[in-house]
């Protein structure tokens, strides 16, 4: 199982963004953007209440919106009528966003953490199955990734971690998760990790191993070149960051 690693080499994260200038992040107009400058996308995918596929990164609408409500509590007729930081832009489904793309770049989707993460995958998978395009497909959550290993074999499946996660509260999984101590159940075929801890070591040690190796997110220049010999796919924000 093998991918094209040139087409993913940079992928931006939540699209090519500005939260501060009318574009916010995992939106149709941040993905636009990403498409007429021919990079990777990052995305995030979760479950609406109603079982809709909608793409969005945090659980709750407070950073984005300024509402408390939760996304899996909300049906998609509900999620659609949210407006982002202040414009008109509003939250898609994956379907539109599949429909955006249409194939022209690759996507790195991610399979946020959820009590219904075999619904989830389920739909995500069908959804894909109609869809011609490139993608690969990751998640913290390592029984995302198990699944996909048992039920999608052909899938490129990657494992997301940090040495810190920040929702995951208990120490002891925080420290196992950070050490990817599952990857033996999971074999995921890449990792992506926090870059402030991917050197050297890191990209031979999974090199080795046959994994190929993304970081996340690299956010200016210091950044770029402290990774960007030790990384297969960088994931970023700020177009500036990567020329």
């Amino acid at each position: 199982m093998n991918i094209d690693i040139e087409k993913y080499r940079y992928a931006a994260h939540r699209g090519l963004y500005d939260n501060n200038n009318g574009i916010p992040e995992n939106t149709i107009p941040a993905f636009e953007r990403a498409v007429e400058r021919g990079y990777a996308i990052e995305l995030d995918v979760q479950l609406s209440n109603d079982g809709f596929l909608v793409v969005f990164h945090d659980d709750t609408l407070k950073r984005m919106a300024g509402i408390k409500d939760e996304i899996a509590a909300l049906d998609l007729h509900e999620i659609r009528t949210v407006k982002l930081l202040g414009t008109d832009v509003k939250i898609p489904s994956f379907q539109d966003v599949l429909l955006c793309v249409a194939g022209k770049v690759p996507l790195i989707i991610e399979v946020k953490k959820s009590a219904r993460y075999k619904e989830l995958l389920e739909k995500l998978m069908q959804e894909l199955s109609k869809y011609n395009g490139d993608y690969i497909i990751e998640s913290f959550d390592p029984r995302v990734v198990r699944w996909l290993r048992l039920n999608e074999p052909d899938v490129f499946r990657g494992q997301l971690s940090s040495y810190n996660i920040r929702e995951v509260k208990n120490r002891i999984l925080k420290v196992l998760l950070g050490k990817m101590v599952f990857n033996p159940f999971t074999r995921p075929n890449f990792v992506s990790y926090q870059y402030l801890k991917v050197n050297r070591k890191f990209y031979a040690k999974h090199h080795k191993k046959k994994r190929i190796v993304a970081v996340w997110t690299v956010k200016n220049k210091f950044e770029f070149e402290k990774v960007k010999n030790n990384a297969d796919i960088i994931i970023f924000e700020n177009e500036e960051t990567i020329k």
